[in-house]
């Protein structure tokens, strides 16, 4: 939880002072955040699959196996985020445009698109290790990353937005992520972590990179469909101009900051279903999803309350525009109750990863994006509902997804899945 927290600060820091930079600094920096959060669902992918088989084999108390799996996977993550960095920074103009940036927003979101694919490699390294390790039992190394990456994150935005503007501003979250990504590796090189990279044994096993890859493909598309959807919701968006968009992305890092507590928590999930499977204890790997749930309902209902009440004080921590802390005060409110949807979505989605199935995840995120992108686009153009239509859309879209994950956790074949 508390590594959920400081890999979420950084964000909220740095709305902070794109929003002294104006609205379309925010939407700019919104615009390449999408597009970003968009390709790396390989690395989301990877970290979770690569989790999946390294608490496979704590739970089964093998090391080395469990080192061998660490290994590929920090292998598989580097190839990925580098390839997706280079075409990143090749395509920023494209992409931006594709993103739906205007004429004034589009040469802010190129300049911030090109620094942040360039350190993408940092930037991923430290939630897809941290995760992947979190996942094995080892959560300590992901706090520490993240407190090494708000530490240097703290002290240079400061000092690199009043230097260099916006381009200071992905400058210092890049910089961070170096700073969280050095120190990850090398802890994992040195053996102090219950997994670790073994040095002696740094070599490709491609059985074990099909073992992880034969999880992370269907997890793409899992990962991949929202992030995508999200995307192309984010240009439905800016049609209503840069105050609306600047509006939506400080609520989704405010709401980012409100799930804390129970992200943190569901993400437990996945470490405690691989490592009972592992040790064939299927029914307190089900027990221990039953009380997470329950903890991230009463933690999260109770957060959400209480940013409901607030919404305004809290838009007004990241912008100064009336007509941006107005429209994202609606916009929490609104969604709120969406969002606790997703918290539980969630828990049961790292339930099934942590077991191995990613495939029923994946399913369900592609019916439902097939009708949520649609009905989008039917209620705020076609039915003149305007940006309403949008926000509508995710909310019953958002609730749909967490009772069809629910009904397929509950059938309970997971506990048989074989990695």
């Amino acid at each position: 939880m508390l590594s959920q927290l400081l890999f979420t600060i950084p964000n909220l820091y740095d709305a902070i002072w794109l929003g002294k930079l104006g609205a379309g600094a925010q939407s700019a920096a919104g615009l390449a955040t999408a597009v970003r959060v968009t390709m790396i669902s390989v690395l989301m992918a990877l970290s979770g699959a690569s989790g999946a088989v390294v608490a496979r084999y704590v739970g089964a108390k093998d090391r080395e196996n469990a080192d061998l799996a660490t290994l590929q996977g920090v292998l598989l993550m580097l190839v990925a985020s580098g390839s997706l960095g280079a075409i990143g920074f090749i395509f920023a103009g494209p992409l931006m445009r594709l993103a739906g940036a205007d004429a004034e927003v589009f040469p802010l979101a190129v300049r911030y698109a090109r620094i942040l694919f360039a350190g993408l490699i940092a930037m991923e390294m430290v939630p897809s290790v941290g995760g992947m390790v979190s996942t094995a039992g080892v959560p300590r190394l992901r706090l520490t990353m993240m407190s090494w990456t708000l530490g240097t994150m703290l002290i240079a935005e400061p000092l690199l937005v009043n230097a260099l503007g916006l381009e200071g501003a992905v400058l210092a979250l890049v910089s961070a992520h170096v700073a969280g990504t050095v120190w990850g590796l090398g802890a994992l090189l040195s053996g102090r972590m219950a997994v670790r990279i073994d040095v002696h044994n740094l070599r490709l096993d491609f059985p074990m990179m099909w073992r992880i890859l034969r999880i992370t493909l269907p997890a793409i598309l899992q990962r991949g469909i929202p992030n995508f959807g999200m995307s192309v919701l984010m240009r439905f968006i800016s049609a209503y101009g840069a105050e609306t968009l600047a509006a939506w992305v400080v609520v989704t890092r405010v709401f980012s900051l409100a799930q804390v507590p129970g992200m943190g928590v569901s993400q437990v999930t996945a470490a405690m279903v691989g490592q009972n499977l592992g040790a064939r204890r299927p029914q307190r790997a089900e027990q221990s999803v039953r009380l997470i749930a329950h903890a991230v309902t009463g933690v999260t209902t109770l957060i959400l309350v209480g940013l409901m009440l607030f919404a305004p004080s809290a838009m007004s921590l990241f912008t100064q525009d009336v007509v941006s802390i107005a429209t994202g005060a609606y916009i929490i409110r609104l969604l709120s109750v969406g969002y606790l949807a997703q918290a539980l979505t969630a828990v049961f989605d790292s339930a099934l990863s942590g077991a191995g199935n990613t495939v029923s995840p994946m399913l369900i995120n592609m019916v439902l994006w097939t009708i949520q992108l649609p009905l989008a686009y039917m209620l705020s153009r076609v039915a003149g509902m305007n940006a309403d239509g949008i926000w509508l859309a995710l909310l019953l879209v958002w609730l749909a997804q967490t009772g069809l994950i629910w009904k397929r956790y509950r059938r309970g074949d997971w506990k048989q899945w074989q990695i």
